[in-house]
């Protein structure tokens, strides 16, 4: 058989391989992304509360005053979860 035939196990391991080579690293690609728009949406709700809200005695914003500006963006990523669990 020839290197490249279709009849032969080991090109049908190799292609398989190559496959699933692929869509790891797509996955990984995107669970980084998501990671990172994640993150990124939790710093910008922690600093949206402090243009509206009052400091503290101390002087700085507690991150309990700015709870539900921070839960947001994570009530949305688990919902999407949820979401997929249940399709």
């Amino acid at each position: 058989l020839d290197e490249d035939d279709v009849r032969n196990p080991a090109v049908i391991a190799d292609n398989v391989g190559d496959n699933v080579g692929d869509i790891a690293g797509m996955g990984a690609d995107l669970f980084g992304s998501f990671a990172e728009s994640s993150c990124a949406a939790l710093v910008i709700a922690a600093q949206t509360g402090g243009l509206t809200l009052t400091t503290t005695e101390a002087g700085a914003l507690s991150i309990w005053e700015n709870w539900g500006f921070v839960s947001f963006p994570l009530v949305i990523s688990c919902t999407g979860i949820v979401a997929c669990f249940i399709t």
